[in-house]
């Protein structure tokens, strides 16, 4: 929906020579044009994007102006967009100090090698503090204070010659990064080691460079809008769901006196010839149109495009001056691109946050009402429950798969059924709870969740805001006391105290832990860097100035001569895995393996079969086929390209880990075809982990003539962790015929598997209780212990445990099966904790197979 012509900005550069500001010599004439066309190119421009976009776009001006003036390198932008290039490079090893991991130490190596600006860090890290300051953001990759520094207190900051005074030479000043940093490379200094403050310190490069005005959002009303519309430009409404511009539109048209002459139609089957007829009677007598919903007659809009250019064509005095004409569409890519160039557009999004979406609630409910029933204050409340209800569903999609496995469009419609199914049921002055928590949760807005985890997860958010206990006089909606429903008689005091909640909704009303405003500011990071990703032109030249054709070529390189090594063939396997039971059947697992066997050999065979023709591509044996261009694009960027994902599993790592995870995945496999099966199982290894389940409770089952379908698995947590890249390490130093150390100290079990490889989400598991527990702050994801999975005939797990989902990513939503569950979701984890469980159901918690990086 984003579509400018050049002529549209050709009319914002003639406007702004009109309007600027005069000036008595031409530099300043010249300079005020410049800020002046920047400013309303960003002003228009940024009334049709969506608040999200907002930020995004006045960043990117901002950088790329700075581009121009050789303040911004293109090799610190690529960095801050891609990150390092290359995959498992060897690196010096890490220094010995607890508060250095091994992850940081890394990413401090790659900077340094990438970024000459950044030279010296890796010394200074263990000689004297770093520190450096962005906004009100410190940034501090070492302690304040450390015994073992070796210069606590750097001299002075000499500042080194510039390119202009001299050769330009390599700052070797100990310490001083706050001196020494342009802003921007504090910038990735911030996208680098704290990914959540991105977003808010991007604001402030932009304030600091741009100024305030480039994030501030334009004040838009209608009648600025109109002001720009001819009866050739019309105005489009980009709409988002539970965004309805009419309203507001209809009292505009009231105060240009201008209902009798506006016309509304809402388009859809049919509804195409009767919006013609009425565009071109009000193209002669001067009428208002509003076509709404255009993303609902696809057929019509080429016609609408038609239409469009005809009224170009025909001559001035066959157009009404007054004529207007107003569109509103969800965004779509059959919306006519001239009509997007030649118009004005505007988003028209709803209120962000719970106390916006609490007030517009109680603006759709009339006084009378809400105040005049016989049940009185418990009336109120549990409207008042309803409204939260409804508030809290809406603003937990921004904490994204934490918040939904699937992101649902509840919309108002939803909560007036609601309050209108209320009314209906407490029409005999009672409280019929069951029957009114049944069709709230499960039909009115029940109806629209498919996931059988996201079910689960709306009636128990029901339950805290709906039910009898909430009509209790002391009942809380949280913990802290902040949010509850008051009780008051009068609708004015219901939203005064709406007014007065926080401005910034705390993660602990939705029942969630703070780490949750953390993933939230992660994914936030994620869709900045990504949005400009796409817009960003092919790289030209990388880090250490190599081409882009040398990076993808060393790239393509490296990866085929990790892959290549593979040989995964079930004719050399071991032959204990094929021995028959007594009834002439093999094992279960081995099946299973040949399943994964096949499926990783059609992947390595996709990778390396378009390696190798990528390599032929750059240089020039054959053509750059779309399909390569799309993989050379992806190489640069740091993502696995979408051909490879069609053929593997499912993974949310970028290029890098994701090579590095494929190729562990690939040992693991072969070492259990040559050396037979293991003590543990790297469950996170598998294509299929839901077919390995189904082995090993197939093999209980032969082994004790049990029927399948009544075996479950019993999950006994075990005080051992393992890390599959250290054991594989291990591993390739132990001797033939010795046993490693990591399996020495499993224990010897008769049925079932033991499996490692998890990770927690939303949660920890302390090994000291064997419960769960909640975790540690900033910390999204732990380890999670290796599990005894022992199958059961009819077993039911304790009411009492949590019954934790498992997930092959943590994306967690996936093309949904005809079970209610994603086709990401393996298997349910019951697992022990004091907690009550729907603690955890609100916290969002579950297992996942493997992490993003």
């Amino acid at each position: 929906m984003y579509q400018f012509s050049l002529q549209y900005f050709n009319s914002i550069f003639n406007m702004t020579i009109t309007n600027a500001e005069q000036a008595d010599t031409l530099d300043k004439r010249l300079k005020t044009l410049l800020e002046e066309t920047t400013f309303a190119i960003y002003r228009n421009v940024a009334r049709g994007l969506f608040e999200r976009h907002k930020l995004i776009f006045s960043f990117m001006v901002c950088v790329d102006i700075m581009r121009q003036k050789m303040l911004i390198k293109d090799a610190e932008w690529n960095y801050f967009l891609r990150g390092a290039a290359g995959i498992d490079k060897k690196q010096p090893p890490k220094p010995e100090a607890d508060w250095l991991s091994e992850e940081n130490w890394t990413k401090c190596v790659d900077l340094e090698e990438y970024l000459p600006c950044f030279h010296g860090l890796t010394e200074d890290l263990m000689r004297t503090p770093i520190y450096c300051a962005l906004g009100e953001l410190e940034i501090r990759l070492n302690p304040e204070k450390w015994e073992n520094y070796s210069t606590p207190d750097p001299p002075a900051y000499v500042r080194p010659p510039t390119p202009d005074e001299g050769d330009e030479k390599v700052d070797d000043n100990i310490g001083h990064w706050e001196e020494k940093l342009t802003m921007f490379q504090k910038l990735i200094l911030v996208k680098i080691f704290k990914e959540e403050k991105v977003v808010s310190t991007t604001t402030d490069f932009v304030v600091a460079n741009s100024g305030k005005h480039f994030v501030e959002n334009p004040p838009i009303t209608l009648s600025s809008l109109y002001a720009d519309m001819t009866s050739l430009t019309p105005l489009v409404f980009v709409l988002s769901t539970g965004s309805d511009p009419m309203g507001a539109f209809l009292r505009f048209a009231k105060e240009r006196d201008y209902v009798d002459k506006l016309q509304a139609i809402s388009l859809g089957q049919g509804q195409g010839p009767i919006a013609e007829k009425m565009i071109n009677a009000a193209r002669e007598t001067g009428g208002w149109i509003f076509l709404q919903n255009c993303h609902l007659a696809k057929s019509f809009m080429p016609r609408l495009e038609e239409i469009f250019k005809e009224f170009k064509e025909l001559p001035a005095d066959a157009i009404h001056e007054d004529f207007r004409l107003f569109l509103s569409s969800m965004p779509t890519n059959f919306f006519p691109v001239t009509i997007l160039q030649g118009s004005v557009k505007v988003t028209n999004e709803p209120p962000k946050g719970l106390r916006s979406n609490i007030r517009g609630a109680f603006a759709s409910i009339t006084t009378s009402f809400f105040e005049d029933n016989a049940l009185g204050i418990q009336w109120r409340r549990m409207i008042f429950g309803l409204c939260f209800f409804h508030a809290a569903i809406q603003e937990r999609k921004k904490f994204g798969p934490l918040g939904w496995n699937i992101r649902y469009e509840f919309t108002d419609s939803d909560r007036e059924c609601a309050v209108l199914n209320l009314e209906l049921f407490c029409s005999e002055d009672r409280i019929p709870w069951d029957a009114l928590i049944y069709i709230t949760g499960e039909i009115t807005y029940g109806g629209r969740v498919t996931d059988a985890i996201d079910q689960r997860c709306l009636r128990t958010i029901l339950s805290r805001f709906f039910r009898e206990e909430t009509l209790n006089p002391d009942y809380k909606f949280s913990e802290s006391g902040v949010y509850f429903a008051p009780a008051f008689d009068k609708m004015d005091e219901y939203q005064e105290y709406v007014n007065k909640l926080p401005i910034s909704d705390d993660p602990e009303v939705f029942g969630m832990h703070n780490n949750a405003n953390l993933a939230f500011q992660r994914q936030e990071t994620g869709n900045l860097v990504n949005t400009i990703l796409e817009v960003q032109p092919r790289l030209e030249s990388g880090g250490g100035g190599k081409t882009s054709d040398e990076i993808v070529q060393e790239l393509a390189q490296s990866i085929l001569e990790k892959l290549q090594i593979f040989k995964l063939d079930m004719d050399s396997a071991d032959q204990s895995m094929f021995r028959l039971d007594s009834k002439g059947r093999v094992n279960s697992l081995t099946t299973v393996l040949q399943q994964e066997v096949e499926r990783f050999k059609k992947l390595l065979k996709v990778i390396v079969n378009s390696l190798q023709t990528l390599k032929k591509a750059i240089a020039g044996l054959v053509v750059m086929s779309e399909q390569m261009e799309m993989m050379y694009t992806s190489f640069l960027n740091n993502q696995v390209p979408t051909l490879w994902e069609e053929s593997a599993y499912p993974s949310l790592k970028p290029l890098g880990s994701w090579v590095k995870d494929l190729v562990l995945r690939c040992h693991f496999t072969q070492r259990w075809v040559e050396k037979g099966p293991p003590k543990s199982f790297w469950i996170s290894g598998f294509f299929f982990p839901q077919g390995f389940l189904t082995g090993a409770l197939q093999n209980h089952a032969r082994k004790y003539d049990h029927p399948i379908d009544r075996l479950s698995f019993h999950f006994h947590p075990m005080a051992l962790f393992r890390d599959q890249g250290e054991y594989h390490e291990e591993l390739s130093q132990v001797a033939f015929g010795e046993e490693p150390e990591a399996d020495k100290v499993l224990p010897e079990i008769t049925d079932g598997v033991v499996v490692h490889g998890l990770f927690t989400d939303a949660f920890q598991f302390d090994t000291d209780t064997m419960l769960m527990a909640s975790e540690k702050d900033r910390v999204m994801n732990d380890r999670m212990p290796l599990l005894h999975m022992e199958p059961k005939m009819d077993f039911a797990s304790p009411p009492e445990d949590y019954l934790c989902p498992l997930y092959k990513t943590g994306a967690r939503a996936g093309v949904l099966s005809t079970t209610g569950h994603s086709t990401n979701f393996v298997v349910m984890v019951h697992l022990p904790t004091e907690q009550h469980p729907d603690f955890w159901i609100s916290r969002g918690s579950a297992l996942l197979c493997g992490l993003a990086d």
